[in-house]
């Protein structure tokens, strides 16, 4: 009897195995269907400094590296966090090249007021301007606000601490430096364009990575020299000071096809102190919404300064 219903047993026993494969395989696919994927994200993170609301935003791509790098990106005058995450391309950087970008917020000039074409943000830099504060008001201290925020990225997103890096355009390229000559020790690297060191300090705590990039029609540099007594600060100027901050020994020159690239060699630590001077360029930051669309005549396709930002940083991270 048993015989006879052996054959019948087996194919039920096919059927339900079958059948809980099929089960299983679906919830299987439900399963990673209902778990999010992990997509870039542009975040904004409420921040209080000295009284006044500074949120800054942080950009995470989907694909984020290993301990990743940061960069902080800071504009010029008349920029907003939210401009200069939209303006600059480091976010798309970011996308290609696995990093967090935070962008900080900067005040304006009185900044119990909104901003505006007649209230204009920037960034403190030892330079020209200076903040109308209210009766009472606690100053506002850019440097300490800085590095509040950069504390706090890294308190909360693990980035790589060898590998904070800054870039600044304009009143952001003079807060950049002067950032890092204060407080050489937390970033590793910094990229400037069109605005030299305002207030250099006799030596650095630790030496410090510098590209400084400048345009020979940058029309927005005249009468600086006269804010920085102790150093030159004319374009050439300006990298010939990281250059003895640093305690480098060597200049060199080589010429590129956007101009002429000066290194200094032999610094503390090997680091590297480069100055790009970029020819038929004005008061810009290449590659970025708001730059000219024209490219030079010696040129055969634009520049993009985020690239060459980015692409230093690398460099000097695997140093």
């Amino acid at each position: 009897m048993l015989s006879k219903h052996y054959p019948v047993t087996t194919k039920s026993n096919s059927l339900l195995a079958l059948s809980r494969s099929f089960w299983f395989l679906l919830f299987s696919m439900l399963a990673v269907a209902a778990v999010p994927s992990i997509a870039a994200q542009m975040q904004t993170r409420p921040f209080t400094h000295n009284g006044y609301d500074r949120p800054y935003l942080i950009y995470r791509p989907a694909h984020l590296a290993k301990n990743p790098a940061v960069v902080f990106m800071l504009g010029g005058i008349g920029s907003t966090a939210q401009f200069a995450s939209q303006n600059f391309g480091w976010t798309e950087e970011a996308d290609r090249n696995g990093f967090i970008v935070v962008f900080p917020e900067p005040l304006a000039t009185d900044p119990s007021k909104p901003a505006s074409k007649k209230n204009i943000t920037f960034w403190q830099m030892k330079g020209s301007r200076t903040r109308i504060l209210a009766p009472n008001a606690l100053p506002v201290d850019d440097d300490g606000y800085l590095i509040a925020v950069l504390r706090d990225v890294l308190r909360r997103d693990h980035p790589d601490r060898q590998h904070v890096f800054f870039a600044g355009f304009s009143s952001g390229s003079g807060m950049v430096q002067l950032l890092a000559s204060r407080h050489p020790k937390e970033i590793r690297a910094i990229a400037a364009v069109a605005t030299p060191l305002m207030d250099p300090p006799t030596k650095l705590a630790h030496p410090v990575d510098v590209l400084y990039i400048h345009s020979d029609q940058d029309d927005q540099f005249s009468g600086f020299e006269t804010l920085s007594p102790h150093f030159a600060t004319t374009p050439h100027g300006n990298w010939v000071t990281w250059g003895y901050l640093n305690g480098c020994q060597k200049q060199t020159a080589e010429k590129a096809a956007w101009g002429v690239q000066f290194s200094w060699q032999g610094c503390n630590r090997n680091v590297r102190v480069d100055a790009d001077f970029v020819a038929g360029l004005g008061h810009e930051w290449a590659g970025s919404l708001d730059a000219s669309r024209s490219v030079p005549t010696h040129l055969r396709e634009p520049l993009n300064f985020t690239e060459m930002a980015w692409q230093f940083f690398v460099s000097v991270s695997t140093k």
